[in-house]
């Protein structure tokens, strides 16, 4: 997949703008509060309907406007087709889409039509946060792979809802409860498999893909369901009941999943330093793009804020060489364009500078 234009408008302090990029190595450069993260904030929202900056949109919207809109030209590596993909979202919490002029029901929906991976400051959450930035991780992988997993996810989460309800009212009825904990055992236990199968096939990727990446160590996958397997999902529930009535909650289920990533047999979040985190997230996020392609021919853009501030030369190259290796179009942020001189010789790539919400080619 490859993000061929952007016309963006309204986005905090960037200048109304149309843009034409390279199909794979694109860079943006210009003093920090330039604009040059509002550039990728501007292709994530085309790509997320969201920002990963802010959860209130009205911050994103430009002060003295009532809302944005970004829209662009994307081309298809699976029929090289190019189509046409637009969001729009107002100060009142309004959103709109349309994919080739057809309106898109939800955010969810961008998602396939522009598959997008981002890698900033933040992104030592995956490793070092709960285990919901995990869980995430991996459910966007599955959702991208497997076309029935979205229907499955959102049923686990309605039975979820319905069983915590039951669970906190006073007069609970046991036969709905019954009902809605056999629907979310069942939607448990298929989630567990798409994620289970999909990790099998990623710690494959990883594999290959740390062979671009030195000093690390042997990286494994360890995955926790969130239930005891050996007495099973239903039992689990059976045996928890009072503690879920008490609190009102379910404790164990497909909700509670984790996975640890291991370095040598130990924790990586407890084991590596901040460097090798970095590099190990880079790991971990081309194997995803790497199994994405295998599994639907489209390859993922990736969004690299300030790489050169988060790595060193050596193994930006690494990160640039596989990335270009995947045949990924990227979009990376640094303050000097000469940061990246060096770094894309014989590379189709196009340079753009930022300067006070103004993006001009460079």
């Amino acid at each position: 997949m490859q993000l061929s234009t952007l016309n963006i408008s309204h986005v905090r302090n960037l200048q109304t703008t149309r843009l034409q990029f390279s199909p794979l190595a694109n860079v943006v450069f210009g003093d920090n509060g330039s604009g040059k993260t509002s550039f990728l904030e501007s292709i994530y929202l085309l790509g997320r309907g969201r920002s990963f900056r802010h959860r209130d949109l009205k911050t994103v919207v430009q002060s003295g406007t009532k809302e944005l809109v970004v829209s662009g030209t994307i081309f298809s590596d699976q029929n090289d087709v190019s189509s046409s993909l637009g969001v729009k979202r107002t100060t009142e919490g309004r959103f709109e889409a349309r994919h080739n002029g057809d309106g898109l029901r939800s955010a969810s929906q961008l998602a396939p039509k522009l598959p997008l991976q981002m890698v900033d400051a933040h992104s030592f959450i995956l490793l070092e946060g709960g285990a919901m930035q995990r869980r995430q991780f991996i459910d966007w992988g599955v959702f991208h792979v497997e076309p029935s997993f979205g229907g499955v996810w959102r049923r686990m989460q309605r039975a979820l809802k319905q069983r915590n309800h039951l669970l906190r009212h006073d007069r609970m009825d046991r036969e709905q409860l019954v009902v809605w904990t056999k629907e979310f055992v069942s939607v448990s236990d298929a989630i567990d498999r798409h994620r289970g199968n999909y990790l099998a096939d990623l710690e494959l990727e990883i594999r290959g893909i740390s062979k671009y990446f030195d000093g690390l160590g042997v990286l494994s996958l360890e995955y926790l369901s969130g239930w005891d397997h050996k007495i099973g999902l239903a039992d689990a529930i059976k045996a928890d009941f009072d503690k879920d009535r008490r609190l009102g909650k379910t404790h164990q289920g497909a909700h509670r999943a984790d996975l640890v990533v291991k370095i040598d047999g130990a924790s990586a979040a407890d084991r590596l330093s901040r460097g090798q985190l970095k590099r190990l997230i880079y790991i971990l996020k081309l194997a995803q793009a790497s199994l994405h392609k295998k599994r639907t021919t489209e390859s993922c853009i990736f969004l690299l804020d300030d790489l050169p501030a988060e790595l060193d030369g050596r193994h930006l190259r690494q990160v640039l060489g596989c990335l270009n290796e995947l045949s990924c179009q990227y979009f990376v942020t640094g303050i000097e364009k000469t940061d990246f001189k060096d770094l894309l010789v014989d590379i189709a790539h196009q340079m753009f500078h930022v300067e006070q919400g103004r993006i001009s080619l460079a």
